[in-house]
């Protein structure tokens, strides 16, 4: 008998909202990276590594503030009521705002003292800490592009935000060709400043786009009319969402420490291992933004039964594509790490971790996707939780004990963050297919 999905399992729609936002996270992953590529050498790429974990941290705090907003937004919009709408939109932009300028202050001003307390290597101290102040410093801006991006994409405007997303990286590469080649600058400042610019063209543009497709008016003034009630659900679901993030990332930078304690080498195969492992879950991130909105609407409006089924098939989709490009990534994992490193020891090292990487990444596929739907249907103190408990406990404690104490350097980390990824893989589709979810309600 020939496959058919469920009748409320609109693939073709989901499709339609995935394609868009995956093409722009792969141009987003390419920002991350083109920085580290296009510098030149090993110490200088570990160097802009070691500053993005503390940027990534931050990003990913401000990015899940904003998926708060397009979560409300999409129930809303289920809801029909297009006035409380409007008032999360002015909301979460301002607030986004704020925070993002107080922690680039803080940036600017510390980025030494941060990067020492993750232990980077002396050898690339000063690089990492202008790379740090420079991209901290426009960090509000990454924070502005965040906001708009989720109220388009809330709106289905995908295609408006992967054009962003494709000017922003010319932007940058034309930017580091420029100063590095250009104008001779070298090391980490020379491509920090480029990144910087196009944040701030690509803030612009979205701007433009937002009050074309949208006509929102974000002006200040707006801000006194708002409710307070509106910000508190904003925070409700933001701020637990925020600190499952934080979690995560700040559990990852101690990770970074312990790695930084085996040699530089290991620390230049994290870096590696991280920006390759990052392509494997790429889609199943876009497939999973896509859900939230679909699920969001689907949860405001009280059709259960299809957003049960949304997050079913999502996960079985998810688990397929990472498993699969992860497989595919170590299976040439020599071939491609020799594009990135002279060094043999480097690229055998890298080749081990990618093997571990492919069970890793089944794992990964289920949280990612278990994790929004959970946080978009109300369900967000459980997730926090979990994620505190398993990425300390599992994820750091066994990385210091299999990578430091047992002697199995960077193979014992990522047997330990694999161990903590099928844990709460487990322990989280348990929890959704209780069906608790349906009892709650953020609007």
């Amino acid at each position: 008998m020939p496959f058919h999905f469920p009748k409320n399992f609109d693939l073709r729609l989901l499709l339609r909202i995935t394609i868009p936002i995956f093409l722009e996270l792969i141009l987003q992953l390419l920002v991350g990276n083109v920085d580290k590529i296009m510098v030149g050498n090993d110490y200088s790429a570990t160097a802009i590594n070691q500053a993005n974990t503390i940027l990534d941290m931050l990003t990913v705090s401000l990015s899940v503030l904003s998926a708060a907003s397009l979560i409300l937004i999409s129930q809303y919009k289920g809801a029909q009521n297009r006035e409380k709408e409007e008032q999360i939109y002015v909301l979460s932009f301002y607030f986004n705002l704020f925070v993002s300028l107080g922690i680039g202050v803080l940036l600017a001003l510390l980025a030494r003292p941060v990067l020492s307390a993750i232990r980077v290597p002396p050898e690339i101290m000063d690089e990492s800490a202008a790379y740090l102040r420079i991209t901290g410093a426009g960090l509000f801006l990454q924070a502005v592009m965040f906001s708009l991006s989720a109220y388009l994409r809330s709106n289905t405007y995908m295609k408006q935000c992967l054009l962003v997303a494709v000017l922003f990286n010319i932007i940058n590469i034309s930017g580091n060709m420029f100063f590095l080649w250009g104008l001779g600058m070298q090391g980490a400042a020379a491509v920090a400043i480029p990144s910087v610019i196009s944040r701030f063209l690509g803030a612009l543009i979205l701007f433009y786009e937002v009050r074309k497709y949208l006509r929102l008016n974000l002006s200040f003034r707006r801000l006194l009319f708002c409710r307070s009630a509106e910000l508190w659900k904003i925070l409700r679901l933001g701020l637990p969402s925020c600190g499952e993030s934080l979690s995560y990332s700040f559990s990852q930078i101690v990770i970074l420490a312990v790695i930084n304690t085996f040699s530089t080498k290991e620390a230049v195969v994290k870096t590696y291992a991280t920006m390759l492992a990052m392509c494997s879950y790429l889609f199943t991130s876009a497939i999973s933004q896509a859900m939230q909105i679909l699920l969001g609407r689907a949860v405001g409006a009280k059709r259960y039964d299809e957003a049960e089924t949304l997050v079913m098939w999502v996960t079985v989709i998810s688990c397929l594509a990472s498993a699969g490009i992860s497989l595919l990534i170590a299976l040439f994992s020599s071939t491609i790490f020799g594009l990135l490193s002279n060094d043999p020891a480097v690229i055998q090292l890298c080749r081990v971790v990618m093997i571990i990487d492919v069970v890793l990444e089944l794992g990964r596929a289920v949280n990612i996707v278990m994790v929004r739907a959970l946080q978009t249907c109300g369900d967000v103190l459980f997730p926090t939780t979990l994620a505190i408990i398993f990425c300390w406990v599992v994820a750091v404690g066994g990385s210091w004990t299999f990578g430091s104490l047992m002697g199995f350097g960077i193979i014992g980390v990522w047997t330990a963050m694999t161990t903590d990824e099928l844990c709460r893989a487990g322990i989280f589709l348990f929890r959704f297919h209780r069906g608790g979810w349906k009892k709650l309600s953020l609007i």
